[in-house]
């Protein structure tokens, strides 16, 4: 499992991250279509979001460095 550098537009309401809604991976611009799942991990806070295509994959954002990351996963 690699993570790949991705570009990551976010709602932020009360705080940062709130919600993803455009991911640019791999060179292309591509709308989150639903948020499937969201938890924390130590260092990191993690999505797993549904791509229109239905594609799906995992975004990690990292606080510090403010950097986010993607893995491409199946489909649930």
């Amino acid at each position: 499992m690699i993570e790949e550098m991705v570009e990551v537009a976010c709602y932020a309401g009360g705080r940062y991250p709130e919600r993803p809604q455009r991911v640019t991976w791999r060179g292309e611009e591509h709308e989150v279509e639903s948020v499937e799942s969201e938890w924390q991990e130590p260092r990191r806070r993690c999505f797993l979001v549904r791509l229109k295509g239905e594609r799906f994959l995992q975004l990690y954002y990292y606080e510090r460095p403010d950097r986010w990351t993607a893995v491409e996963v199946g489909g649930e």
